[in-house]
């Protein structure tokens, strides 16, 4: 069971870090191929993982190794909600690597470009399958250090380096926040295991200051709040994609931020049951202003990558509003459980469409840029004309995250609409 657990883990980070080695190898032999097929096979087994756990059914998978002192214990537990995120993860992963071996074969340093991207994915997936806070954060630097690195890949840019800078600085901050809040979790309750930390936080609620309690919901969600691009913790973001290669344009976008709405998610719904703290209405407001905030910049971008970026940010306000209103229903009306679970469908629906549709939309814009050597949206007018397989599924893309009916981005905020009403 140990192993079954840490497989897809082992996969990602053995396979990050025998990269170097086996691109030494490839170029000895004259194949770089090799270095990249390298990779791509790493995501390709983590991808047939998740699918073949998703599809078995033998959810959930627990396992723990026990460590002294007993807050480093490492505990896994992959349920079903842990097992359809990673799934999405590796699969992005999976397309950007395959999207990597001709967009990035100019560049150099692809040898550490892949290891990146594969500790990247680690640290992602494991901040999904943790079952303890100590675990969680580690994963959460492991996948933070990887993207700031990314971000800043073409360090012979200043406006890499630039982004790349902003973001490590409030990232930090962020993770800091983060760190503090966890900090007085464990000394409130003496654990970091997430289901003790709710059974003693329930058990002691009239002993622990209420407003200590939501003093660390406030740092939990302006901490991990940075990285998941919400007003106004956001700035880092648009910044970020014009100088990052679309590849990696499309990992921030389409799964990075995410897995800061999901530490959110995971410990506001695990540690502070919702039907005993009142945070709906906070993430509400913040849902909110992000959608707002971000819909008009939106409007204002002449750079493709900053007009996605924001693109970006108002969907996360989608995603952080679904998890508002599920709470604000659970803590107001309690009994209304089918509108709770409507609401959370839709904030996990999205988060597929917009993984997928925003990857789509940043490869698409990386192929429209290298062949027009512009990012301009004004300047790019007419592109379609010379590659019309590209403006297809970019189309395809924005139509989807614009909600047009049938596509699944409709249907997501639908929910969302529905559960609201």
């Amino acid at each position: 069971m140990l192993w079954c657990c840490l497989f897809p883990l082992l996969v990602l980070l053995v396979g990050g870090l025998t990269t170097p080695v086996i691109g030494f190898l490839s170029r000895k032999i004259g194949k770089e191929k090799i270095r990249d097929a390298w990779a791509v096979l790493a995501f390709a087994i983590t991808t047939a993982y998740f699918l073949y756990i998703i599809s078995n059914g033998n959810l959930p998978i627990t396992c723990k190794i026990k460590l002294e002192p007993e807050w480093a214990s490492v505990g896994i537990k992959i349920d079903a909600f842990s097992a359809y995120l990673s799934l999405i993860f590796s699969f992005l992963g999976l397309m950007v690597s395959i999207y990597s071996v001709g967009y990035m074969e100019k560049e150099t340093g692809l040898d550490e470009y892949y290891t990146l991207l594969l500790t990247l994915v680690a640290g992602m997936v494991g901040v999904t399958m943790v079952d303890d806070l100590f675990t969680l954060y580690v994963m959460w630097e492991l996948m933070c250090i990887s993207s700031y690195t990314l971000v800043s890949f073409r360090k012979y840019r200043w406006e890499a380096v630039e982004a790349g800078f902003k973001y490590l600085v409030m990232s930090t901050i962020g993770s800091l926040i983060a760190l503090y809040s966890i900090s007085l979790l464990y000394g409130i309750t003496g654990t970091l295991n997430f289901s003790e930390l709710s059974q003693l936080i329930l058990s002691n609620l009239a002993s622990i200051p209420r407003d200590t309690l939501y003093y660390i919901i406030a740092m939990i969600i302006a901490g991990f709040g940075v990285t998941a691009a919400i007003v106004p913790f956001h700035t880092w973001l648009p910044d970020a994609h014009p100088a990052a290669p679309s590849s990696i344009s499309a990992m921030l976008s389409g799964v990075v931020i995410k897995t800061g709405a999901f530490a959110i998610f995971k410990i506001l719904f695990t540690v502070f049951y919702p039907t005993k703290f009142y945070y709906g209405s906070i993430l509400i407001l913040f849902g909110l202003l992000t959608m707002t905030v971000a819909n008009i910049m939106v409007i204002l971008q002449r750079d493709v990558k900053r007009f996605l970026a924001y693109s970006s940010i108002a969907n996360m306000g989608y995603i952080i509003l679904a998890l508002g209103v599920s709470t604000y229903i659970a803590y107001n009306h309690p009994t209304e459980l089918g509108a709770v679970s409507l609401a959370l469908l839709g904030g996990l629906f999205h988060i597929l469409n917009h993984a997928i549709g925003k990857g789509l939309l940043f490869l698409g814009a990386g192929c429209f840029i290298h062949e027009a050597k512009t990012r301009d949206l004004t300047k790019l007018e007419g592109i379609g004309v010379k590659m019309p397989i590209s403006a297809a599924s970019f189309s395809v893309g924005l139509l989807n995250l614009a909600g047009v009916p049938p596509l699944s981005g409709f249907w997501s905020k639908f929910f969302i609409v529905t559960a609201m009403s």
